[in-house]
């Protein structure tokens, strides 16, 4: 018989361009600051994956708390307050600052809000995936450190939005799991989640 030690390191990180909701206040936008703006990931190993099954906010919030959540449209940090504008299918650069690097990848989508109320969902992040710039959708992190990645990102063609959602979604690859044959090593199985959300406009 093996026994398996889960272990669990948490990783930092969120997207400073276009500025996410719960740092906008270090640009200096009218909203709420949140001094952990750094720490949206799910409420954390042990609540996304023992209390929540695995489930994780729209926007990095613990899932079990009532919607809006704090970091989603209408929550404590979602003002709607728009905080960068774009073309429709140009090639955009995103900033995401990683305080403490987990490995993993990262990859990001686009939902378009409809009216001020609209709360973004899972399934609508889902039908605007962002191609990066190198045609894949996902930019790995290969080494462990604190810095920040500046990628080249294309907004999807005919996705036009006086309120878009950009969301970057980190999956970490740094915990010990059990693998789908069995075996366990780092980066297999549940691991820590990061997101960000950031309200953006693209025209035409």
């Amino acid at each position: 018989m093996v026994f398996v030690n889960l272990i669990q390191v948490h990783g930092h990180g969120m997207m400073m361009d276009p500025v996410n909701r719960s740092s906008a206040w270090k640009k200096h936008f009218p909203v709420p600051p949140n001094f952990n703006d750094n720490e949206l990931f799910c409420g954390g190993f042990a609540t996304q994956y023992e209390k929540n099954n695995g489930n994780c906010g729209e926007c990095g919030d613990d899932w079990s708390l009532p919607r809006p959540r704090p970091n989603e449209n209408g929550g404590i940090y979602g003002t709607g307050l728009i905080v960068k504008k774009y073309t429709e299918g140009f090639h955009i650069q995103i900033q995401i600052n990683l305080t403490a690097s987990h490995l993993g990848h990262f990859e990001f989508s686009i939902c378009p809000l409809s009216n001020p109320k609209e709360l973004e969902t899972d399934e609508c992040f889902a039908k605007y995936p962002v191609q990066l710039a190198d045609g894949s959708y996902k930019y790995n992190i290969e080494r462990y450190q604190a810095e920040i990645h500046l990628i080249e990102a294309i907004l999807p063609q005919g996705l036009i939005c006086e309120h878009c959602v950009l969301r970057w979604h980190y999956r970490t690859a740094n915990s010990w799991g059990i693998c789908e044959d069995g075996s366990a090593t780092i980066g297999c199985g549940n691991q820590e989640i990061f997101r960000s959300c950031s309200d953006i406009a693209i025209t035409k």
